[in-house]
């Protein structure tokens, strides 16, 4: 009969291989990648992420006179500092001698969720938990949804209609207010082409309807949604991992400029190790991840804290 060790040996790779197909799976559902964060692997612990303004307007240049020069203006700086997440998984000698493979397959794949929750858990905690400073704050110091974000011209800035619900006049303005958004040298950024709205489970039904209700959800005499006619540029998706106590809360994001400032910052991505000893009759199975979701800058989400 072979020994602990020998079968632990020989079921490694088997159970290797149901990590990999497990999480390889359950990669593919993760949500932060809906919410328009870039991924990108750290290079140094502590990572530090600036941006940077325009050169402001060109100016009117007459003949022989010498070109308008201007220079950037660096933003505030933001450092994004990936954090470990770490699970264990006991498989025993009882289910190893006796081919408990459903029983195995079962604590394998567990393991592979529970990290792969986590990372969906946090970057919803961005959006959630960003009209105050518990989980995450920008590099200006204040809250991601803030009526006094600073420029460094000195005026400000806000990316937050308060507790408003959702609705098509509401959405309108929050388009409206993302299409205002300017840099540091108070020149306008880009119109908004690529937007989602993002909701919870509870808002899906609302967002159906201010979306793509052909009339106005919002309106006795149905006039035309602007939304659905083909022109509206906006889609949503659901934050599954938003708690219900948040349910009525609601974002409007610009994918375009998100994939410039907010940020998933990967130490590693979710990685399966074990012990090479058998204690106890148990070989322990180790999986690890280490993240951070985080954000540069303001100028690509909008959001309402509503609780109606």
């Amino acid at each position: 009969m072979l020994s602990l060790q020998q079968l632990a040996d020989l079921a490694d790779p088997r159970i290797r291989g149901i990590w990999n197909e497990t999480n390889d799976q359950l990669s593919k559902t993760l949500e932060y990648g809906y919410f328009g964060f870039k991924d990108i692997e750290a290079e140094i612990k502590s990572p530090i992420y600036e941006n940077f303004s325009g050169l402001g307007r060109a100016k009117l240049t007459g003949e022989g006179e010498p070109y308008n020069r201007e220079d950037k203006v660096p933003g505030f700086s933001v450092t994004i500092t990936p954090q470990k997440y770490t699970q264990a998984a006991s498989i025993t000698e009882e289910m190893l001698r006796f081919n408990l493979w459903p029983e195995i397959n079962e604590i394998t794949s567990a393991t592979a969720n529970s990290v792969n929750q986590i990372i969906n858990e946090n970057a919803a905690k961005i959006f959630y938990l960003g009209f105050g400073t518990t989980f995450f704050t920008g590099g200006d110091s204040v809250a991601l949804f803030s009526a006094s974000h600073t420029m460094k011209d000195g005026s400000t800035q806000s990316n937050t209609l308060g507790a408003v619900p959702l609705s098509y006049d509401n959405l309108k303005t929050a388009r409206q207010t993302l299409d205002r958004m300017y840099d540091d040298k108070a020149v306008p950024m880009q119109v908004c082409r690529n937007l989602r709205l993002i909701v919870a489970q509870e808002n899906k039904e609302r967002a159906e309807e201010v979306l793509r209700s052909i009339g106005n959800p919002d309106s006795a005499n149905r006039v035309n949604n602007v939304f659905a006619n083909g022109m509206g540029g906006i889609d949503y998706k659901v934050a599954s991992w938003i708690p219900s106590g948040y349910s009525k809360y609601w974002f409007l994001v610009d994918l375009d400029r998100a994939a410039k400032m907010a940020k998933m910052v990967w130490g590693w991505r979710p990685k399966f190790d074990s012990d090479k000893i058998v204690n106890n009759g148990t070989k322990v199975y180790t999986a690890s991840t280490m993240f951070q979701p985080g954000f540069q800058s303001f100028q690509w989400v909008v959001g309402a804290n509503s609780s109606t």
